[in-house]
Formats: structure tokens, C-alpha cells, sequence
């Protein structure tokens, strides 16, 4: 019995240090992005902190691309349950999504009425956190576009009314046809998606104690949250202490008076990241392709608003 025990032990030692070992971790998440900027459609005013963003073109183009493949019945469209959808009652509940709106669409322009106004995703993805080399990769496994009207947006937020429409799996595409050739070439769209990613258990305290330890001992590269060279390795080292003010009370006087404050951050402060990908898609079985280019640290600087720590790691991050 006691060698039992003993061997069990031994076990979950191995078990535990290889798991400590681990360079990666592939986990599969859920994430809503849209991809429109109201600021910039308007008044070509970029503010990456609240919008995500595709321009008008390559949006529509998109949208376009995934409403015809559906139209022709490349790929089968499904409900949340995974269940498959017919295009025809989708259709109808458009028509009475966009008459709640306000807007009277005929049956035969529903598609085409519906293209700008494609502007936020749902993805099931899986997402590859690699804890040695500081990169983030993502394979998207399925998606659902949205139907969105601004009521308004500013500073504080957007007012929406939102329509989603269907799920599709690229991988549960239709049989191959061979009497016609298929292009499966990849459709790239240049414009940088930025989104919010959390980091959440167990990725989180791996991956953002590599982050402190890759940055605070110089091991890779990091550029400016806007792109830009550090001056010095002070500059980085400035990053990781918060400075403030606080009022105190004077022993001396009983007078209060302002003074500095000074807080070390830690790799518990962080608690997402701000990712830029650019995206890809496969007409033929209307699979989007993902690659994050970069991602920004981020901590909470209160309920609803991240603070950036102030540095960008790329993908091409060694020195």
C-alpha cells in the first residue's frame, strides 16, 4: 500500500512539473467583434480604444462574399443548437427584423439591402497562448455574422439594435463538385481588426508572468503602444510603476497636503490584452483565416475601461 501511495506521488510530481513546462496552451473561446468604427465613417476620426474597425469597402466586400457563398449553398447554415437553418426562413425574419427598424425590404433585395449594415461576429475559436515566444494564434472553428443599426454612439458608448443571423462551419462544407475546379485561394482583407481579449484561468497567470519576465529583463523587443522606438531601457522599466497623487494628513501641521504615490505592477494586474489581427477568407467554404500581428497588455483602470501598460509585442519579437 505505502509503495502504492508512494508511486501515485511520483506521479503527480511529473504530472505537476511537466505541466509547469508547458510553452502553450490551446483553449477554445467564444469572442464578439465588430468590426465597424462609427467615429471614422463619419468623421474619419480613429479611436482604437473603443471601436474596432474594418473600412466600408472591405466590410461589405466580407459580407458579400459570406451572403453568396450561403445564397449558393456552399456551405450549410445552422441555428445556436446547431441545427440547420433554411435560407428562406432566415430571409423572413429579416424582413421582419428590418420593418421593427423602420425599413421596408422586398424578399428579392433582402441580401443586398442587409450588406452594409453586416458589422459585428461571433467566432468560435480555437486560441493558441504561447507562453515562451509571446505569441497569440487563433484557428476559427465557426462564426455568425450580425445585423447591426447605430441608434447613436460617443464617448461613453454605442446604442444598438442587433440582428444575429446564422452559424456557419467551414469544415462542414458540402461535398467537392468535380466536374467544376475549385479556387481555394484566400481572399485577404489589409485593414488591422483590433479587439479586447481577457485572459482568463489557466492561461492568465502563465502567460502574463512571461510577459513581465520577457519585458522587465529585456529578452525581447517591444515597441510603443503606437509602433514607436523606446528611447531607453529606463522608459520600459517606467511602465511597470503606476504613479499618483493622494491627499494626506501633515503630522506636524494637521494640514492636508498632496503627495506622489508610487505602485509596482504585477502579473496579477494584468488581465487581457488588446489584439491587432488581420483577417483572410476562402470563398469557396467561406473559412476566415486569422493572424495576430500584435498585442497590447492590458489592466483594469476601472469597471469598464482598460489601461494599456504601454508596450506592443509583435509577432516578430526577438532582439
Amino acid at each position: 500500500m505505502k509503495k502504492l501511495s508512494l508511486i501515485i506521488l511520483l506521479l503527480s510530481a511529473i504530472i505537476s512539473l511537466n505541466a509547469q513546462k508547458a510553452d502553450y496552451s490551446i483553449e477554445y473561446e467564444t469572442h464578439k467583434v465588430g468590426v465597424f468604427n462609427p467615429e471614422w465613417e463619419i468623421s474619419h476620426s480613429l479611436n482604437p480604444n473603443k471601436y474596432e474597425h474594418l473600412t466600408g469597402y472591405f466590410r461589405e466586400e466580407l459580407a458579400k462574399i459570406i451572403l453568396q457563398g450561403v445564397k449558393e449553398k456552399r456551405v450549410k447554415i445552422y441555428d445556436n443548437r446547431k441545427r440547420e437553418l433554411n435560407l428562406d426562413t432566415i430571409i423572413n425574419q429579416i424582413i421582419a427584423f428590418e420593418k421593427k427598424c423602420g425599413n421596408i425590404v422586398d424578399k428579392k433585395n433582402v441580401l443586398d439591402f442587409i450588406v452594409p449594415y453586416i458589422s459585428a461576429y461571433d467566432f468560435e475559436e480555437a486560441v493558441t497562448y504561447n507562453y515562451k515566444n509571446l505569441t497569440i494564434d487563433k484557428q476559427v472553428i465557426a462564426y455568425q455574422p450580425y445585423i447591426v443599426h447605430y441608434k447613436s454612439f460617443s464617448e461613453e458608448g454605442k446604442d444598438t439594435v442587433q440582428m444575429p443571423l446564422f452559424w456557419i462551419f467551414p469544415k462542414d462544407t458540402l461535398k467537392d463538385n468535380p466536374k467544376k475546379p475549385i479556387d481555394r485561394n484566400a481572399i485577404d482583407i489589409p485593414d488591422t481588426v483590433l479587439s479586447v481579449l481577457e485572459l482568463k484561468y489557466p492561461v492568465k497567470m502563465p502567460f502574463t508572468a512571461s510577459i513581465f519576465d520577457n519585458v522587465q529583463n529585456k529578452k525581447i523587443r517591444v515597441l510603443h503602444s503606437d509602433g514607436s522606438e523606446f528611447s531607453s531601457p529606463k522608459e520600459i522599466d517606467d511602465l511597470f510603476v503606476l504613479k499618483g497623487t493622494a491627499m494626506v494628513e501633515d503630522e506636524q501641521t494637521g494640514n492636508e497636503k498632496l503627495i506622489n504615490t508610487y505602485t509596482d505592477l504585477t502579473p496579477e494586474d494584468l488581465t487581457a490584452v488588446r489584439i491587432a489581427e488581420n483577417w483572410s477568407i476562402k470563398p469557396y467554404n467561406l473559412e476566415i483565416l486569422k493572424k495576430v500581428q500584435y498585442f497590447l497588455p492590458l489592466y483594469p483602470y476601472d469597471e469598464k475601461i482598460f489601461s494599456q501598460l504601454g508596450v506592443r509585442i509583435s509577432r516578430n519579437n526577438k532582439l
